[in-house]
């Protein structure tokens, strides 16, 4: 609780002069390339995250890596979270600040889930008709679930949409227990 309060407050503060400066999306790459590295380099991830490497020796490190990588902001930002012993509030800095400019932008994220991977004609068809549906801009993550069996599940904000084929016998299931119930 206490950490997403602090990836928040970063993520507020580094989204407002962000949008100031008209750098969003040049910020939000780099954020995203940080938070690939950090996620897929266990070496690097280690050594950011490690509590015995010295604060300046990581300053220098980062430093080297991007500044000629990343905007002065991230940059900035990067340097301040470090010396205030925060680096492992980077993650979910990037994850807030992605929230925060979707909301700025009315982009509603969608998460979609099928049983076998959909090529691309079929998701930008679904995505088209997501924003007909529900009027606005939408950005999905498409994530494969062989439990399914078959069909779509669509999470939305507080919704979800399940159109798959193991939905519809979790919903026969409770539809003839609740008649079996009743029965008695």
């Amino acid at each position: 609780m206490a950490n997403d309060l602090v990836a928040r407050r970063y993520a507020q503060a580094l989204f407002e002069t962000a949008l100031k400066y008209d750098v969003v999306s040049s910020v939000e790459q780099d954020l995203d390339s940080i938070v690939g590295l950090l996620e897929n380099d266990p070496e690097f991830r280690e050594f950011v995250i490690a509590p015995y490497t010295g604060r300046e020796e990581k300053i220098e490190i980062v430093v080297k890596l991007f500044s000629d990588r990343v905007t002065a902001l991230t940059m900035q930002v990067l340097r301040v979270m470090l010396e205030k012993r925060r680096e492992d509030e980077i993650i979910g800095l990037r994850d807030e600040f992605v929230k925060l400019r979707r909301t700025h932008q009315g982009v509603l994220f969608a998460k979609v889930t099928t049983s076998e991977k959909i090529d691309e004609e079929q998701s930008k068809a679904l995505i088209t008709k997501l924003e007909a549906t529900l009027g606005k801009k939408i950005e999905a993550e498409f994530t494969i679930e062989p439990l399914l069996i078959g069909g779509i599940r669509v999470a939305y904000g507080n919704y979800v949409l399940d159109g798959s084929i193991r939905g519809a016998l979790s919903n026969l299931r409770e539809k003839l227990r609740h008649d079996l119930l009743k029965q008695q």
